[in-house]
């Protein structure tokens, strides 16, 4: 890997049509560049970098999200657990599903 520029990434997402938060591609660049062979030049920015930012705001604040402890992921696995069960519940009260629990 080596090393990205925020402020390439964002131009190069916005050519693409998407409208990105700037921060949050400055703060995904420098998680980027943390992992980057720092003996390399920077690189252009291409579609995969595209990907791995969506996949990296895909996961960011979830219990899958690299590099945080094992009491963060459980308690994040814990508030996701509630959130779904609340999720079925509202189905359960719903009629049209009612059919499906009884």
């Amino acid at each position: 890997m080596s090393v990205l520029n925020a402020e390439e990434a964002i131009r190069f997402f916005n050519s693409y049509g998407f409208r990105v938060d700037e921060g949050s591609v400055k703060e995904w660049v420098e998680d980027n560049n943390k992992k980057a062979n720092t003996t390399c030049e920077s690189r252009p920015v291409d579609e995969d970098d595209l990907y791995r930012y969506n996949d990296w705001c895909f996961i960011k604040g979830t219990a899958y999200e690299e590099g945080i402890d094992d009491k963060t992921k459980i308690a994040r696995l814990l508030e996701e657990v509630t959130q779904l069960k609340k999720e079925v519940e509202k189905l359960k009260r719903n009629s049209i599903w009612k059919i499906y629990w009884e």
